[in-house]
């Protein structure tokens, strides 16, 4: 039988954990590079696939990710949890000898796990899968202990019975099962910023699968506030802080998500608007409407056609990174399609693929559109950049990266690139930032 943990001794190893991270790297944190999947920086760029390609890529699986994320409309959620195929990545090393892997990063789910060896079952993936048994920092956690107890589903298994087995299913019924353990992880971006984080509790994933693909061996989970979270892990050290600036996936530069002092997001320009909460331990904020130019439309308004009338319904908008196209529900895209056709006075045209719901005839691709200003609560205005928001996704094709869907919404990286994104999870709060993320 397993020795009871003495309160006392449980508090001295949540203190040392927070000095060894904080002796890592300061208060000032630290940042990483975010790799975008079809980017040149990519170690799995095609560079024969068009961008139009990859335009279309991005929205399928943006549409494949919001129909699961959200199938059956559930009361439980977070049942309705889906990872799809992930945008952003960051190179990881891990154990000792460290071995280079690549995470897909997401703000949608809070655990962070990899594929290890041996393998019951795992998908194929193009980096090495990590092999606890090589590395000499690799330590199982025991099944009493809270971090065990913070997932749902966890069990003691093990030969001595008392290891932390843990199951985590997304729900596209993808999943990873495998031992919850402490291992020491590196994390930056080189030269001078790659910094070290001793005893980060992660999932050992030897029975994984679904719809990952061979782009990365897990996932980063940045969701949530329970203790087996990453931010939750390492956030006295950071002050709960967190957040990116994302590039154009055609334009130049590299996105780089921070941690600690370097994510706060200030000065002239930065909005901040309200983490809420529907049972859930993710990042939600609630729309109150939208303008296209300076006609304003909030939700419960079904006029197009004037100045919409003041509403105190709100719609929740889950902030994610892992998916490119912004969902909203159908009651505000009707206007939205309504005001957006009246202001560009261009052909409307289907979708060849049947993807986009806005598309417009422009030979050359040139298009003069409206500035589309999403707002939040807290009288937070956020203008969405007019290159993400009406993309070219054919020779004399534009379509709008916007898409309607039933009772809450979703914004998608394309709407967060060109903003400095910050999270403080102790404030519950979310702040944006027009900038130029090419120069973070």
């Amino acid at each position: 039988m397993a020795t009871p943990s003495h309160p006392l001794r449980s508090f001295a190893l949540l203190v040392l954990l927070f000095c060894l991270v904080e002796s890592a790297f300061g208060r000032g944190g630290f940042t990483a590079d975010l790799i975008h999947r079809d980017s040149p920086s990519s170690p799995f760029h095609d560079p024969y696939i068009t961008h139009s390609d990859r335009m279309r890529g991005a929205a399928r699986r943006s549409i494949s990710r919001a129909h699961r994320l959200w199938a059956g409309h559930s009361s439980n959620i977070q049942s309705e949890m889906t990872y799809s195929d992930g945008a952003y990545y960051m190179k990881v090393l891990i154990g000792s000898p460290p071995l280079e892997t690549f995470l897909m990063v997401d703000t949608g789910s809070d655990l962070l796990w990899t594929q290890c060896e041996p393998c019951v079952k795992c998908y194929r993936q193009k980096p090495p899968i990590f092999n606890p048994r090589n590395s000499s920092t690799y330590k199982t956690v025991q099944c009493r202990t809270g971090l065990c107890k913070s997932l749902d589903g966890a069990r003691c298994g093990g030969d001595d019975g008392r290891t932390c087995e843990y199951y985590y299913k997304y729900g596209d019924e993808s999943f990873t099962s495998g031992d919850l353990a402490v291992e020491t992880f590196r994390i930056g971006t080189p030269p001078g910023s790659t910094i070290t984080l001793p005893r980060i509790a992660f999932g050992c994933g030897y029975d994984n699968g679904g719809v990952f693909d061979n782009t990365s061996s897990g996932i980063i989970g940045l969701g949530g506030s329970r203790p087996i979270s990453l931010i939750s892990q390492i956030e006295g050290a950071i002050g709960g802080q967190f957040g990116y600036c994302l590039v154009p996936e055609f334009g130049k530069g590299t996105s780089k998500i921070c941690f600690g002092e370097d994510a706060v997001v200030s000065g002239r320009g930065a909005i901040s608007t309200p983490i809420v909460s529907i049972g859930l331990d993710l990042y939600f904020v609630s729309l109150e409407g939208f303008s296209v130019g300076k006609t304003r439309f909030s939700y419960g308004d079904n006029s197009a056609g004037s100045e919409a009338k003041e509403s105190n319904e709100v719609v929740k908008m889950l902030i994610d990174s892992g998916t490119s196209l912004t969902f909203m529900p159908s009651q505000l895209f009707d206007n939205l399609e309504s005001a957006i056709t009246k202001a560009i006075r261009l052909p409307r045209v289907p979708d060849p693929h049947g993807e986009l719901d806005l598309c417009y005839r422009s030979p050359g691709g040139e298009i003069d559109v409206p500035v589309v200003t999403l707002h939040f609560a807290g009288r937070a205005d956020m203008a969405l950049n007019t290159v993400s928001t009406f993309v070219q996704f054919a020779e004399d094709l534009v379509c709008v990266t916007i898409k309607p869907m039933d009772k809450v919404g979703i914004l998608g990286n394309f709407a967060q690139m060109g903003f400095k994104v910050g999270f403080d999870v102790r404030k519950k709060k979310v702040s944006f930032m027009a900038t130029d993320c090419t120069a973070q």
